[in-house]
């Protein structure tokens, strides 16, 4: 037999394995599992499941990603049952002046989902399905789980920074048995999530890491502009004790994992593919590489991401930082034994890149810019202050990456003071008086 279509490293890791499968057959020609319906994913999924699984997803974060992989999913020529959560009211009302709505626009070209089922949670942290928005019963409503009932597959779309702080919220929701599918930048999530809000190994929910590149923008409250395409790559996270290209690694993926996974990557406007966990990591490091020299860089100087391109004070500044970063990624033990790692992450080929996305991006302004300059808290700590830590595991003194972590945030803070009318303490010379205040 041949195939048009066989990465034989990636083949043996079974998850992936059935990924490719379901767009590819053996001499690579398209298969109608690439036009199937979620049930029928959810069929196989259940074949061999004791407890069969509902379908339904969750979505948390409702920005630019999060309105982004509602839609799609929506798109599908049968789409799964779609919850999006809410975390506070006043979305919930922007949503229904949207008619419960949620629009992406490509090239002037509105395309308008709906059908979304919607939970919002109070101040104590319970959870209510709300009525539909166009007063019409939904198709799925029959089906929803009751109120603070267990979720299967959930998207989490947030911020780094708050991504913790979500799941915690619905984490009492979340079994062993859950799925949960982080699509954020930076580095360092899970491990925190883990240590925080999920300290037991046996009764951890699965997760699925991803590396997201398509071009998105916002024009307004659920609905959002594709700027460019790009890719959406998946991984699911194993069990560390098993390689993951044994035969035994296929048997570890939870039911709610496989349908996930062949849900997204059969999504075509996701354009979504299945890579190895150690493939994925690389793809990831790429991109913190990027982010940890684009988004500091222009949050500082307050320029577009090609102003970068034409100082030489900033290439300079861009030069040493990424010898920093590619120091610090190369030593990484868990990259350590792959080939090709020094030329993938040496300080020239990740300034190409650098340089590339500073180009095609270059009358863009970076998120951590657009964070700083409204108020909000940055990613900072999960790009350069990740370098900086596991430098310090490793050895490696970062002091660039260390400096430019506490420049941003104390660009933040001064502007949060300025708001604020805050008035500047020396708190170290101040003189203690026995003077009754006036």
């Amino acid at each position: 037999m041949q195939s048009t279509f066989r990465p034989r490293a990636l083949w043996r890791t079974g998850i992936l394995g059935t990924c490719l499968r379901s767009r590819f057959q053996v001499h690579g020609g398209p298969t109608i599992r690439f036009i199937s319906t979620w049930k029928e994913e959810l069929h196989e999924v259940n074949h061999d499941t004791k407890a069969p699984l509902s379908g339904r997803v969750h979505i948390l974060g409702m920005g630019n990603l999060g309105c982004f992989f509602a839609h799609s999913l929506a798109t599908r020529r049968s789409p799964p049952p779609i919850t999006i959560c809410l975390h506070n009211d006043y979305l919930y009302q922007a949503f229904v002046r949207k008619r419960g709505q949620i629009s992406v626009s490509t090239h002037g070209l509105d395309d308008v989902r709906t059908g979304f089922d919607v939970e919002t949670v109070d101040e104590e942290g319970r959870w209510y399905t709300m009525p539909p928005v166009d007063n019409r019963p939904s198709p799925f409503n029959s089906e929803s789980p009751p109120d603070n009932g267990p979720i299967e597959c959930l998207i989490i779309c947030t911020k780094a920074h708050h991504t913790e702080l979500a799941i915690k919220d619905i984490s009492h929701r979340l079994t062993k048995d859950s799925t949960i599918c982080l699509v954020h930048n930076g580095m360092g999530v899970l491990d925190s999530i883990n240590q925080n809000v999920f300290p037991d190994p046996n009764n951890r929910p699965h997760y699925i890491q991803t590396v997201f590149s398509h071009g998105l923008g916002r024009n307004d409250s659920f609905k959002i502009s594709h700027l460019g395409v790009g890719t959406t790559i998946l991984s699911p996270v194993g069990d560390p004790n098993i390689p993951p290209t044994t035969p035994e690694a296929d048997h570890t993926w939870a039911p709610s994992t496989k349908y996930l996974l062949r849900l997204l990557t059969l999504t075509p406007p996701l354009v979504a593919v299945a890579d190895t966990p150690a493939g994925l990591l690389q793809y990831q490091l790429e991109k913190l590489a990027v982010n940890c020299v684009i988004n500091p860089l222009t949050a500082l100087s307050d320029c577009t991401n090609g102003e970068l391109l034409y100082s030489f004070s900033f290439t300079r500044v861009m030069r040493l930082l990424l010898f920093e970063i590619s120091a610090v990624i190369c030593a990484l033990p868990e990259l350590q034994g792959i080939p090709g790692i020094e030329d993938r992450f040496s300080p020239e080929r990740l300034r190409r890149l650098v340089v590339n996305i500073a180009s095609n991006t270059a009358k863009n302004h970076s998120s951590m810019q657009q964070d700083i300059n409204q108020r909000r808290l940055t990613e900072i700590e999960y790009f350069n202050g990740w370098i900086v830590r596991r430098g310090e595991e490793l050895g490696i003194k970062c002091a660039l990456n260390y400096m430019i972590k506490h420049l941003v945030a104390a660009k933040a803070a001064t502007h949060r003071s300025r708001e604020a009318g805050a008035i500047p303490l020396d708190l170290d010379n101040v003189i203690s008086t026995n003077e009754p205040p006036i």
